[in-house]
């Protein structure tokens, strides 16, 4: 029984992620696309700033040029999309406390830009300028629900494994609307994400040891490798 590999990130990360997991591994799984969110581009003006805050690659591909402007990112994804449009990165390699952090550390000269989603975490503006880091807060996409579609019911009630990477509680909602009979396999991307997910009874809950795509993808990798292992496979990562 091949497992179902669930993914959650809105399109196109969501596509990238799954097509990232399968290169080099050596179990057949079947792909189920079912993000609860779709991504939706505001119209925004560009406000003077000496930096720009990016918590989020989507951000990046939305943002004007960097032109050598200083960009602070969350994390390596982040970092390589600011890189590729011009900026001049420093990468807090973590989550919103280690950027707010980072840039705590270098307290650049002028005010900066947080540039992301409707809907966010961390506060990451609020803080700065509590610090005394001058921030405003930029929208430069929405991220619009989307119902639990039929596929994804049907994987919730039936008897095939579902190993389930999860980046955010917003966009993987419709997983949590659901009670689940299908054996499911949670690989979180945070302490957060693994709390919500207990509530569920799952039957694996992991959590990455550092906040990023790369441990995400190894994780989701051993984990269906592990239930092709189950189902008496040799296979090899």
């Amino acid at each position: 029984m091949e497992p179902i590999l669930l993914i959650t990130r809105p399109a196109p990360a969501g596509v990238q992620f799954a097509a990232t997991v399968a290169a080099g591994l050596d179990v057949p799984h079947r792909v189920l696309h079912a993000p609860a969110l779709q991504i939706t581009p505001l119209d925004y003006r560009m406000p003077d700033a000496a930096g720009v805050i990016f918590t989020s690659a989507r951000a990046v591909s939305l943002a004007p040029m960097g032109a050598g402007l200083r960009a602070f990112c969350v994390g390596d994804a982040t970092s390589a999309a600011a890189t590729a449009r011009g900026y001049s990165v420093m990468n807090a390699a973590g989550d919103a406390d280690a950027l707010v952090a980072l840039i705590l550390q270098h307290r650049p000269p002028g005010p900066l830009v947080h540039l992301g989603g409707r809907h966010r975490r961390g506060a990451i503006a609020e803080r700065l300028t509590a610090a005394g880091v001058p921030c405003t807060t930029v929208v430069v996409y929405d991220q619009m629900r989307l119902p639990e579609g039929d596929l994804l019911r049907e994987a919730a009630s039936g008897d095939t494994p579902v190993v389930a990477p999860v980046f955010s509680l917003r966009s993987a909602g419709g997983v949590l609307a659901l009670d689940w009979r299908a054996p499911l396999h949670v690989v979180a991307i945070s302490a957060v994400v693994a709390d919500a997910f207990a509530a569920l009874a799952p039957a694996r809950l992991l959590t990455v040891a550092h906040p990023d795509a790369d441990h995400m993808v190894q994780m989701t990798r051993a984990t269906l490798w592990g239930l092709s292992t189950l189902e008496g496979g040799a296979h090899a990562v």
